[in-house]
């Protein structure tokens, strides 16, 4: 029975760490995922439209990972009052079984159709689910970790044979390597040089500007997520020397963090503007510019400036959920003795300067009284902040005749600058943006396909390859350029002038803000959302 010093101890957490906040908040909803039935066929599986709603005719994966978050809270007592450890101990051993009667006879789970054979998801859950048995090494018998560790092991072996085809993705790279370790670590397994595989590839991929790739080139949401997986190996294998690659990461990440307190945005490569928290806090111990991020990026939570766990939808519900686990776990940890730091983001840094990250095609103009970002990889995709307000402008959106969409915002490293003291001329080239929703007759096929020719690894990473090309990374081009010029300072001023056959097409000069391209993460709900202006 809990004292009341107990009770006021957890009161005082939930005040102080933003974090947990969060975690509680979302906690009823995450335990409401999953099918507790012990007679259900799909007994502890917690994607509900496969379950409960029976809409769909596979399970999603991910949501078995949410163990790692719950055996974290279980293991540094940091449960709410209303959640007994007992409880939450027999619903992450529900999770197992779900996670096993949910794996495709090569290991692999699925998040998108079935028999995907989903490296990331694969690798998540395994990841995940190794991360509980390592926490919870102390509450678990060495049978039930045995079994725990069976359940898990056509995962590895599955991450064992295969890659990832569809793009380059550095934090599903990130994910493996860290799974692969962790299973090196708790099985004894001499397997660690699959692991040094997929993180070499990383690394080898990392700008000298310090960022990780995904896709076509620097995405400040998705970077958080690689420096979460990334820490636990940093933690696991500090012969690795991960400190520096690690360092330049997250510098590179300070100056995307916004005076309002929003982070990322539509000059990504793939427009997030969510922060996975986890290996930024963890990290605060080690690398001094992870805790300059972390204090700043701490009130962006408290205050919903930044995309936060409770705007979360269900398939990236979880691994934000464990990011934030171990956020309020190393919060707790080191916010009695957090050392004084004298640096402050370059946002609010004094005085004047201009930071041009030319392999990331973004440039940074800091004045006495504003803060400006420009994209000319993605056409002259523009954040401003100035006077107290925010300004985004992501480029010119042309209409065509048939319905279609284009725009300038379409990621193009060939794309022409010219920077001469104030003035920004950037020449981009109008690109379909790709708006397409799938068809009846278009899920037919692509079940058809799925159940037969996909359950080929090598055939559907062909076909998930084309599918990337078709939302992601294709480019269909019109015979019309932009020549935007931007003139920088507190009161900038942008234009537009569009050369080429425009009989065909209507300019839409009334919309600021748009995505592209498919990209699920996006367009998350954040605290200001609705002040950006809509003119300078």
């Amino acid at each position: 029975m809990r004292n009341n010093k107990d009770l006021y101890a957890r009161h005082s957490e939930k005040v102080d760490n933003p974090y947990l906040q969060q975690i509680y908040n979302v906690l009823p909803r995450i335990l409401a995922l999953y099918d507790v039935d012990p007679t259900s066929p799909t007994y502890g599986v917690g994607d509900r439209y496969r379950w409960a709603w029976k809409l769909i005719d596979f399970g999603n994966g991910t949501f078995q990972g949410a163990a790692n978050g719950f055996a974290r809270l279980i293991k540094y007592n940091l449960l709410p009052e209303w959640l007994s450890q007992r409880a939450l101990l027999q619903r992450i051993d529900a999770m197992f079984h779900g996670a096993r009667s949910l794996m495709y006879p090569n290991g692999s789970l699925a998040e998108a159709f079935p028999y995907e054979s989903s490296f990331c998801v694969t690798a998540l859950v395994a990841y995940d689910l190794l991360t509980a048995v390592e926490l919870l090494q102390d509450r678990l018998s060495s049978e039930k970790q045995i079994e725990y560790i069976n359940i898990v092991r056509p995962m590895i072996r599955f991450l064992l044979k295969n890659d990832e085809h569809h793009g380059f993705i550095s934090n599903h790279l990130a994910t493996a390597s860290a799974a692969i370790y962790k299973w090196e670590d708790l099985t004894g397994e001499n397997v660690g040089a699959r692991a040094r595989y997929f993180l070499d590839k990383i690394l080898k991929e990392q700008s000298d500007e310090g960022w990780f790739r995904e896709y076509e080139g620097a995405d400040p949401g998705y970077q958080t997520l690689c420096i979460y997986y990334m820490s636990d190996i940093f933690r696991m294998r500090p012969e690795l020397n991960l400190r520096e690659p690690l360092r330049k990461a997250i510098e590179f990440l300070l100056y995307f963090m916004h005076p309002d307190g929003s982070f990322g945005g539509y000059y990504g490569s793939r427009n997030t503007r969510f922060y996975f928290p986890g290996g930024i806090e963890f990290l605060s111990e080690y690398i001094e510019e992870s805790g300059i991020m972390a204090d700043f990026m701490r009130e962006s939570v408290r205050n919903r400036t930044t995309v936060t766990l409770d705007v979360i939808d269900d398939p990236n519900l979880i691994p934000m959920f464990n990011s934030y686990c171990l956020a309020a776990v190393s919060f707790e940890r080191r916010k009695n003795s957090q050392k004084e730091v004298n640096k402050v983001v370059p946002c609010l840094s004094n005085g004047t300067w201009r930071k041009n990250f030319a392999h990331a095609g973004i440039i940074i103009d800091k004045g006495e009284n504003h803060y400006t970002i420009i994209s000319w990889h993605k056409g002259g995709v523009c954040y401003h902040f100035a006077g107290g307000k925010s300004y985004i402008d992501a480029g010119v959106v042309l209409k065509s005749e048939i319905g279609k969409y284009y725009s300038t915002q379409g990621y193009n490293p060939n794309n022409k600058i010219e920077l001469k003291d104030n003035k920004v001329i950037i020449i981009s080239q109008f690109t379909e943006m790709n708006k397409r929703l799938p068809t009846p007759i278009q899920f037919i096929i692509l079940r058809i396909l799925n159940i037969t020719l996909m359950r080929n690894v090598a055939i559907g990473n062909l076909i998930k390859k084309k599918l990337v090309q078709m939302l992601i990374t294709g480019k269909k081009k019109i015979q019309v350029i932009n020549k935007r010029t931007i003139e920088l300072g507190e009161k900038i001023t942008i234009k537009d002038q569009l050369i080429g056959d425009m009989s065909k097409f209507k300019v839409l000069d009334k919309i600021k803000r748009f995505g592209a391209i498919h990209m699920a993460s996006q367009g998350y709900w954040q605290k200001g959302d609705d002040s950006y202006d809509s003119q300078i």
